[in-house]
């Protein structure tokens, strides 16, 4: 009895099955609206599974993916700052005294849950990440979330490979700056922590 030759489906499921959280996590870090993500993420595999017969199998499939769903986020992006010029913006303290939900002045206790300081962390990250360009964010993503070699990443983004590692120590610079930068007021022992890492 003969095997049964796998069907497009079955080996694009394949490859794209071990790096689904991969994928998961650069996207919710390159989104600027996370709601998006999901979205973002489908499109990108439905793309690619239309494009499969394009992929040739002696290329990475790992960076072809993220070359796609690179190219999706950035689309999302523009089309959300086309928006965002129209929108009126508040900082988080104006917000909170046009709610009443903070006295001027009154001091608030840091969360007492870690799941609530993860999240406070985690606003930060996303913060510093905004201060990037599209192409610093991807690179940084794709280098950290993504695991990507150099040459991957530039590929990945079809961008010289002197230009990813530019973007690179830029967006590391950027970082740290932004983060370093962050008001420490409201998390007065985590000082330390930052400057250790």
């Amino acid at each position: 009895m003969r095997e049964a030759i796998p069907s497009a489906a079955d080996r694009f499921l394949a490859l794209l099955q071990p790096i689904e959280g991969d994928l998961e996590r650069y996207c919710r870090r390159l989104i600027w609206e996370p709601q998006e993500a999901p979205d973002a993420l489908q499109n990108a595999v439905l793309r690619a599974f239309a494009a499969f017969d394009r992929y040739h199998e002696d290329a990475s499939f790992r960076a072809w993916m993220f070359r796609i769903l690179t190219n999706e986020v950035f689309a999302l992006n523009r089309k959300h700052a086309r928006v965002a010029r129209h929108e009126f913006q508040l900082e988080p303290d104006e917000l909170e005294a046009l709610t009443g939900e903070a006295a001027p002045g009154e001091h608030r206790d840091p969360p007492a849950a870690p799941e609530m300081l993860a999240e406070v962390l985690d606003e930060n990250l996303a913060a510093a990440l905004k201060t990037l360009t599209d192409a610093e964010r991807a690179v940084l993503l794709l280098r950290a979330l993504g695991d990507l070699r150099y040459r991957e990443i530039a590929e990945s983004l079809d961008m010289p490979l002197g230009s990813v590692m530019g973007n690179l120590s830029r967006a590391r610079h950027k970082m740290r700056l932004a983060l370093a930068c962050r008001p420490q007021t409201d998390f007065p022992n985590l000082r330390g922590q930052h400057e250790m890492q």
